[in-house]
């Protein structure tokens, strides 16, 4: 990796050609482009936020890894109704509807 992060991969054709398209509608060549929407993509706070939750997401699951929760690690472990309902419940409530 290097001092600007990890290279991105290169638009495949048809990528380019919808970029090419694009620049051309904006009056801009695709150099331009790209390069200002990559600016005006830096600046956005939404993306700003991704980019931190990118990187604490990593610290918070080493984290959640290590605290002892209580719960089997089977993973299937699920809450308990807390009231089962029968058949014969069911039929208990009252029933709305239209008089014939």
């Amino acid at each position: 990796m290097d001092q600007n992060g990890s290279q991105v991969p290169p638009f495949e054709p048809e990528e380019y050609a919808r970029v090419e398209a694009a620049a051309h509608i904006a009056g801009k060549s695709p150099a331009d482009f790209v390069r200002e929407a990559a600016l005006k993509a830096a600046d956005d706070p939404f993306l700003k936020a991704l980019g931190h939750a990118r990187d604490r997401v990593p610290q918070l699951a080493e984290v959640f890894a290590t605290q002892d929760t209580g719960v089997a690690d089977t993973g299937t472990a699920a809450w308990p109704d807390p009231a089962p309902m029968g058949s014969r419940d069911l039929h208990e409530f009252p029933q709305h509807g239209h008089a014939a």
